[in-house]
C-alpha cells in the first residue's frame, strides 16, 4: 500500500460525496474519474477489515451514485453500498470491533439506516402484513432521526420514505393524524430538496396525492389550492419521463379548483395541460386511456360552462378513444376489467347527455349496452358498480323502462358506495316514482335519501365547503315530505324536514348535530365514523374493492352499534317526532313546505300537527316571485331611482307580492286556525319556518295594506321566524338563573371601503342612552376583536352600522366592524361562539336574515348565527334598510322592551309594535318597514 496515495484517494471521494450532498450536482459522483479512483483504492486496501475509512469511503459514493441514477439505474450502488456499510462497521480502526452501545442503532451510520428504510417501505408495500408496516415506520423514524438538518438532500429522501410508510398506515387504519404528519413531513422534504434532488418529482407527486387524499376528508378549498401549487412544480421539474402524467394531475387540481372557485383561467389552463398531456402519452401507452378521460372530463366541464358543441364532440372523441384503448379485453385481469369499465361507464354517460339533448334512440340503446358490459366485466361488490347501476337507471328511467328503479336502487344500497352516490340514487329513484304516481314505493327511498345528508357534511369542514357539499341537495327534504304528505302522513313529513334542513345549523357551526353528542359519548367510535365516511366518499382505483366493501360494512356495522346505545336509538336516522313538549303549545308554529310535487302548511299546535294543502302555491310561482322582489329591492337601491315614478313603480311591485304571499301562503293558514279578526291589545303570537325561496319572502307582512280592512298578518299575528322547529323548542327550554343584565351598543358609520351611514353614530347613541350602564362602542374601537371581547362580557347587543350579505357562500356574510376588510365578523365567527348568558341581539344593519342561495335552507344568516351563539332574541332585516327609519324604529323597540330596564322577553311583540307604526305610516312604501323580523322564541 502506498500510504500518501491512499489518503489521497480517501480524500479525493470524501471530497465528491460532500459535494454532491451539498449541491445535488450528479456529476461529482457520475464522473467516470470517480470509479477509476474507487477501484485504484480497492487495489491499495488488500483487506478491508484493516481500513473501515477507506470502505467507507467507497461505500459512500455507491450510495450518493445510487441516488444520481435513481431508483431503478441505481438498484446495483445501493446493493454495494449496503454491503461495504455492513463490512466497514463490523470493526472499527485497526481491525478492532466496535463499542457496544446502549442503542444498537447508534452503531450504525445514517446511510444504513436509510437503505434498511427503504427495503422495509417496499416490503410493506408488497405484503398488508401489519407487522410489516410497523417495521417500516420504525425503520423510517430511525433513518429520519440519525440524518442531520445539514445533510438536506440525503435527509429529503428518508421523509419521502417516512411519508409512504405514514400513508400507508393511514390507508389501513383512518388515523387522521397520520395524513397531517405525512404532509408535513412531505414539505420539509420540499424544502430540503431544493431544486436538483433527483426524488424532487417524487416529493412533489407524493405531497400532492397526500394533499388529495387530506381533501377527500376534510374537503377543503385550503388543500385544493396548494394541490395547484404543488403539481405545477412537480410539472416544472424539467424531467421528460412521466411529464405526460404530471400534467394530468395538474390538470385534475386545476379542474377541480375552478368548480370550486369558478375562475374560468383555471379551465383554460386545465384544458391545455390535459391536451398536453395526452400529446405526450403514445396510444401504447398504458396510462394513455386515463388521460384521455381526464381530457373528456375537463371538456365536459367547459361544454357545461359554454355549450360550445365542439367541446361535446371532442369529449366523446376522447372517450371513444379511451375505450378503444383501455386494457381490460379478453383474460385480463381484474384491475384492468376495472379500467376498462370506468372508460365504458364514462362514454355512455356521455351519450346518455347527448340523448337527452337530440332525443336520438341510437345514443340511448348504445350507452345501455355499455354499461351492461361494464357492468357485466366486474364483481357486484366493486365499487365501481355503483357508479354504473346509477347511470344505468338515469338512461332507463328518462326512455320510461322497466328496470329503472331496480338499477337505481342497486345504486342506493350498493355495499361499498359512498354516501354522496347513495343519496344521488335513491333521490333519482324517490323521484321517479314519485312522478309515476307511486308515493308509497317512492316514501324508502326518499327516508334512505334524507338519511345520508348527515354523513355528507363532517363537523369539522369549513362553512363554505360544507355548504358546497349540500349544494346539489336543494329540495330533497321538501320533496321527501311532499312524498309524506301525499300519503296522509303529517308527522313523517315534519321528521324527515327537520333531518333534510338545517343540517349545518345543527352540525357544522355549533356541534349540536347528533355526531357530535355521540363524540362525547364515544370520541373514538364517532372520529372512526367519520374517517370512514371520507374514505367511502372518495371513489380511488388503488384502493381495491375488498378494502371498500370492508368499509362499508365497518360503516354499517358501526351505525348499527350506535343505535343500540340508550338514547341513540334513531341516530342518523329521520325522527318520527319533533320534540317535547308540544313546540306549538306557547302558539301555531307554521312550516311552509314548498316542493315541485306539492305545497302544504304544516300547523304544529297543542293539539297536534295538521298539514292544510295550499293549491295557490307552487315551487316556480315562487321561485319567480322571490326573483322579481328581489329585483324591485335592487331596482330601490340603484342611484339612478331618484326618479320618483320609478321608485313608486318598485314600491307598488312590493306590495303586490305581499298581496299574493296573502293570498297563497298567509291568509289561508290565519283562516284555518280561526286568527280572522283585528289582533287587539294583546295579539296571538305565531312561529314561521318558511322552505326553499320563501325563505327570502316577508311572510309576517303579507298583506292588503292598501285596504285597511285586517286581511295582513301584521293586523292578525304577532310574528317570529324560527329555522327549525328543533331550533325553536332548544330556544325555549329553561336557561336557569340569568345574568344581570349589562348592554352593548357597537356603532360603525363610517367602515372602510363601505358608504357612510351618518345616522348609524346618532342611532347608537340615541341607544346607549335609553339603556342604564350601556358600554358603547364606535367608530375605529368598533374592531372584530374588542366586539367578540365584549360580548362575552354582555347579555343584550345592539349593532347600528353596515350589514354584508353574501348570497354564493352565505357563512360569509358579515357585519362591517371597523377592521372588517383584514378581521371580518362572520356568521361562521359569530355561530362558534359560546354565549349562554345572552339575551336579545338588535342588528340594525342590512340583511343580516337574509340567507345564502347555495343552501337557502339551512338558516346561514347573521341573525341565525347569533341566535346559534346563545342570543334566545335576535331582531334582524331581510334587506336593507333605512338609515332614518332604522333609528324611530329602534327607538319604539327599546320603548316597547321597556328601556331602561328592558325585558328580552318582549322583543316579538316590540317589535310588531315598531313595525305596524311604522306600517301605518308608511303603507305604500313597503320597503322602509317590512324588512324587520325577530327570530326566537
Amino acid at each position: 500500500m502506498t500510504p500518501a496515495r491512499r489518503d489521497e484517494l480517501v480524500r479525493a471521494l470524501s471530497a465528491r460525496v460532500l459535494r454532491y450532498r451539498a449541491s445535488m450536482d450528479a456529476s461529482a459522483v457520475l464522473d467516470p474519474h470517480v470509479l477509476g479512483w474507487v477501484g485504484e483504492l480497492m487495489t491499495l486496501v488488500p483487506d478491508p477489515s484493516a481500513d473501515p475509512e477507506a470502505v467507507l469511503a467507497i461505500a459512500d459514493v455507491h450510495l450518493c451514485r445510487s441516488f444520481a441514477l435513481g431508483a431503478e439505474q441505481g438498484r446495483e450502488d445501493a446493493a454495494v453500498a449496503a454491503a461495504l456499510e455492513r463490512l466497514a462497521t463490523r470493526a472499527g480502526p485497526g481491525g478492532a470491533a466496535p463499542r457496544t452501545r446502549e442503542d444498537p442503532e447508534e452503531s450504525r451510520r445514517p446511510a444504513a439506516l436509510f437503505l434498511e428504510a427503504g427495503e422495509s417501505v417496499e416490503a410493506a408495500l408488497r405484503d398488508p402484513d401489519p407487522a410489516l408496516l410497523d417495521e417500516a415506520l420504525r425503520a423510517t423514524k430511525a433513518a429520519v432521526d440519525a440524518l442531520p438538518v445539514r445533510l438536506r438532500p440525503l435527509r429529503a429522501s428518508a421523509l419521502l420514505l417516512r411519508s409512504t410508510a405514514l400513508r400507508q398506515r393511514y390507508e389501513r387504519e383512518g388515523g387522521p393524524r397520520d395524513l397531517d404528519e405525512a404532509v408535513a413531513v412531505l414539505r420539509e422534504a420540499e424544502e430540503a430538496a431544493g431544486t436538483g434532488h433527483p426524488d424532487r418529482a417524487r416529493i412533489l407527486s407524493a405531497l400532492g396525492t397526500a394533499l388529495r387524499e387530506r381533501h377527500d376528508r376534510v374537503g377543503g378549498l385550503e388543500d385544493v389550492v396548494e394541490a395547484v401549487r404543488v403539481a405545477r412544480a412537480a410539472v416544472g421539474t424539467g424531467e421528460e419521463d412521466g411529464r405526460g402524467g404530471r400534467l394530468h394531475n395538474l390538470g385534475l387540481a386545476l379542474r377541480l379548483r375552478h368548480e370550486r372557485t369558478g375562475d374560468p383561467a383555471d379551465l383554460a389552463e386545465a384544458v391545455g395541460v390535459h391536451r398536453e398531456a395526452v400529446a405526450l402519452t403514445p396510444a401504447g401507452h398504458r396510462d394513455h386511456a386515463l388521460l384521455q378521460q381526464g381530457l373528456a372530463n375537463v371538456l365536459k366541464v367547459r361544454y357545461e360552462r359554454s355549450g360550445r358543441a365542439e367541446d361535446f364532440e371532442a369529449r366523446l372523441a376522447a372517450l371513444e378513444t379511451a375505450v378503444a384503448t383501455a386494457r381490460g379485453g379478453g383474460a385480463e385481469g381484474g384491475s384492468h376489467r376495472a379500467e376498462r369499465s370506468a372508460a365504458l361507464l364514462g362514454l355512455a354517460a356521455a351519450l346518455a347527455e347527448r340523448h337527452e339533448r337530440t332525443g336520438r334512440p341510437a345514443d340511448a340503446d348504445r350507452a345501455e349496452r355499455l354499461l351492461r358490459t361494464a357492468a357485466a366485466a366486474l364483481p357486484p361488490s366493486h365499487p365501481l358498480t355503483g357508479w354504473i347501476h346509477l347511470e344505468l337507471g338515469l338512461v332507463l328511467g328518462r326512455r320510461g323502462r322497466t328496470g329503472a328503479a331496480a338499477a337505481l336502487r342497486t345504486a342506493a344500497f350498493h355495499p361499498a358506495a359512498p354516501p354522496r352516490l347513495r343519496l344521488r340514487a335513491a333521490y333519482a329513484w324517490a323521484r321517479g316514482e314519485t312522478e309515476a304516481g307511486r308515493p308509497a314505493e317512492a316514501m324508502p327511498a326518499y327516508r334512505h335519501a334524507v338519511a345520508q345528508l348527515p354523513a355528507l357534511v363532517p363537523r369539522h369542514l369549513a362553512p363554505a365547503d360544507a355548504e358546497h357539499a349540500l349544494a346539489d341537495t336543494r329540495g330533497l327534504a321538501g320533496d321527501a315530505a311532499a312524498c309524506a304528505l301525499a300519503l296522509g302522513d303529517a308527522a313523517g313529513a315534519l321528521s324527515l324536514l327537520e333531518l333534510g334542513r338545517g343540517v349545518l345549523l345543527g352540525q357544522g357551526m355549533r356541534h349540536h348535530d347528533e355526531l357530535a353528542e355521540l363524540r362525547r359519548r364515544a370520541p373514538e367510535t364517532a372520529d372512526r365514523l367519520e374517517w370512514l365516511r371520507t374514505r367511502l366518499d372518495a371513489v380511488d382505483d388503488a384502493v381495491s374493492s375488498d378494502r371498500r366493501h370492508a368499509r362499508a360494512a365497518e360503516w354499517d356495522a358501526l351505525l348499527a352499534e350506535v343505535r343500540t346505545r340508550p338514547g341513540c336509538e334513531d341516530f342518523m336516522r329521520p325522527r318520527r317526532s319533533a320534540a317535547s313538549p308540544p313546540p306549538g303549545a306557547e302558539g301555531p308554529v307554521v312550516l311552509v313546505n314548498v316542493s315541485r310535487f306539492r305545497c302544504d302548511a304544516l300547523v304544529l299546535t297543542a293539539e297536534g300537527i295538521d298539514a292544510l294543502p295550499l293549491p295557490g302555491l307552487t315551487l316556480s310561482e315562487a321561485l319567480t316571485r322571490t326573483v322579481a322582489f328581489l329585483g324591485a329591492l335592487h331596482r330601490l337601491r340603484e342611484p339612478a331611482q331618484d326618479d320618483l315614478l320609478a321608485r313608486l313603480a318598485a314600491e307598488d311591485e312590493l306590495d303586490g307580492h305581499l298581496r299574493w304571499l296573502w293570498d297563497a301562503v298567509t291568509g289561508p293558514v290565519l283562516d284555518a286556525l280561526g286568527l280572522t279578526g283585528p289582533a287587539g291589545d294583546r295579539p296571538p303570537r305565531l312561529w314561521w319556518i318558511p322552505t326553499g325561496p320563501l325563505a327570502f319572502l316577508p311572510l309576517h307582512a303579507a298583506g292588503h295594506h292598501a285596504e285597511r280592512a285586517g286581511r295582513t298578518v301584521l293586523d292578525r299575528v304577532v310574528s317570529s321566524y324560527a329555522p327549525t322547529v328543533h331550533a325553536l323548542v332548544r330556544s325555549r327550554r329553561p336557561a336557569g338563573r340569568r345574568a344581570t343584565p349589562s348592554f352593548l351598543v357597537v356603532g360603525v358609520p363610517d367602515a372602510p371601503a363601505a358608504p357612510p351611514l351618518p345616522g348609524a353614530a346618532a342611532e347608537a347613541a340615541a341607544v346607549a342612552s335609553l339603556l342604564t350602564g350601556a358600554s358603547l362602542l364606535t367608530g375605529a374601537d368598533a374592531t372584530r376583536d374588542a366586539v367578540v371581547a365584549a360580548l362575552g362580557e354582555h347579555t343584550w347587543l345592539h349593532f347600528s352600522g353596515h350589514g354584508a350579505a353574501e348570497p354564493a357562500v352565505a357563512s360569509g356574510s358579515r357585519l362591517l366592524v371597523h377592521d372588517h376588510l383584514d378581521h371580518p365578523l362572520t356568521v361562521a365567527g359569530v355561530s362558534r361562539l359560546d354565549l349562554p348568558a345572552a339575551e336579545l341581539a338588535y342588528l340594525s344593519a342590512c340583511t343580516t336574515a337574509r340567507g345564502g342561495l347555495t343552501a337557502m335552507d339551512e338558516a346561514l344568516h347573521l341573525a341565525g348565527g347569533l341566535h346559534l351563539a346563545g342570543f334566545r332574541h335576535v331582531l334582524g332585516s331581510l334587506w336593507e334598510i333605512d338609515d332614518t327609519v332604522s333609528l324611530r324604529v329602534a327607538e319604539r323597540v327599546y320603548a316597547g322592551l321597556g328601556a331602561p330596564r328592558p325585558v328580552a322577553e318582549r322583543a316579538a311583540r316590540a317589535l310588531h309594535d315598531a313595525v305596524s307604526e311604522m306600517r301605518d305610516r308608511y303603507r305604500a312604501t313597503p320597503s322602509l318597514w317590512a324588512a324587520y323580523i325577530h327570530v326566537g322564541p
